[in-house]
């Protein structure tokens, strides 16, 4: 009985010494001079996946004037600490909020135009505290309103920043790309920072720097990429197409860790390739090269939910049985833990994780759902 008993030790002592390197292999974590890097391969080493549970359709609203019913086109949807919504539409130039329950609230500003108060074709705001910050460029400006609707001021452009992806952690992080050309030791460069911003709207940190040889040849997507912020971290998708990789780094650009995943590199399918050709001609460059193979970047959008899990919509070789399904990767602390199908979001919706809630911004940007999860 004791000689079973020790061979049923050593048994399990086996099994446990196996799973666990089996375990180890999905993927390590090393440290290059200084900075932690999760280096994962394409093996989950988990099962989470979230279940979402519509809660409601945002339509826009209807007992206001013609010109402010439904939606014009929405551009982006934010919510605050209380889950109340404000919707950007920049084809009717204004913001409409709604509250947690999803019952519109009112519209500002009353009217688009020049006037120092209204903006004219917005494209980008952000929430700071009880502040929105609103991106109009016809005006050349940007205007600030509490989240009441009531007007504080606007701050003209009268050169310098043009911002790209406006964002903010809610709290003391306003943050944008910077796109710029420079010449370095006679070369012209496409140089994409992404910045902090300060009070006045003008660069205080620069996060991360994007820089590209840039020439009649240049492939304008290669300098773009995604990122998102909460607690005071970046979380910053490579821009690459042969690497799939997030940088984490603080406001100051001080990086804190690394992840990667394997990855193979895939080129764009022709319908992906006549969508991506009228983005890049419609930008004001160059037609896609019909001789040359274009890739796609690993990671097209990035977002963090309400437990610190990361959310990446990854590229993927698209066939008529998986096009209009929306995937996700999710890592958990630098970990890859699933790769699952949002069954509720169509191929080509918008999601935002903001609070407690997921938003889906419809293909035809007049509609809005919103999910618990």
């Amino acid at each position: 009985m004791r000689n079973q008993t020790k061979y049923f030790i050593i048994v399990l002592g086996a099994l446990v010494l196996f799973n666990c390197s089996k375990f180890k292999e999905k993927y390590k974590i090393e440290e290059i001079d200084g900075v932690k890097y999760y280096k994962n391969t394409g093996e989950a080493a988990g099962k989470y996946r979230p279940t979402a549970k519509l809660l409601f359709k945002i339509k826009g609203p209807e007992n206001v004037p013609d010109s402010m019913k439904g939606f014009g086109y929405i551009l982006d949807v934010i919510s605050d600490y209380n889950d109340n919504i404000y919707i950007l539409d920049g084809d009717q130039a204004t913001i409409k909020k709604y509250n947690k329950s999803g019952e519109f609230e009112r519209y500002f500003p009353e009217q688009s135009g020049n006037g120092v108060d209204q903006f004219q074709r917005p494209t980008q705001f952000a929430l700071m505290y009880d502040t929105l910050i609103v991106y109009d460029p016809p005006g050349g400006k940007y205007l600030q309103y509490l989240t009441s609707g009531t007007f504080i001021q606007s701050h003209y452009l009268m050169s310098g920043l043009k911002p790209i992806f406006l964002n903010s952690d809610g709290k003391t992080n306003l943050s944008s790309f910077a796109a710029t050309i420079t010449q370095i030791d006679s070369v012209d460069y496409a140089v994409n920072k992404l910045c902090v911003l300060n009070d006045r709207l003008k660069i205080e940190y620069v996060v991360r720097e994007i820089r590209q040889p840039f020439n009649k040849d240049s492939f304008f997507p290669d300098i773009l990429t995604s990122y998102t912020l909460k607690d005071g971290l970046f979380y910053i998708a490579e821009n690459l197409s042969d690497a799939y990789r997030i940088y984490v780094a603080d406001n100051r650009g001080a990086m804190q860790y690394i992840i990667e995943k394997e990855f193979t590199k895939i080129p764009y399918n022709e319908y992906e390739r006549t969508q991506l050709n009228e983005f890049v001609t419609l930008s004001g460059f160059q037609p896609l090269d019909s001789n040359k193979v274009y890739y796609k970047k690993a990671i097209n959008t990035i977002e963090i939910d309400k437990n610190n899990k990361l959310w990446t919509q990854p590229s993927l070789d698209r066939t008529e049985v998986n096009q209009d399904s929306f995937y996700i990767d999710i890592f958990d602390k630098g970990i890859f833990i699933n790769r699952t199908v949002l069954d509720f979001i169509n191929g080509n919706e918008t999601y935002k994780l903001k609070g407690n809630r997921i938003y889906v911004i419809a293909e035809d940007r007049k509609s809005v759902r919103v999910y618990d999860y």
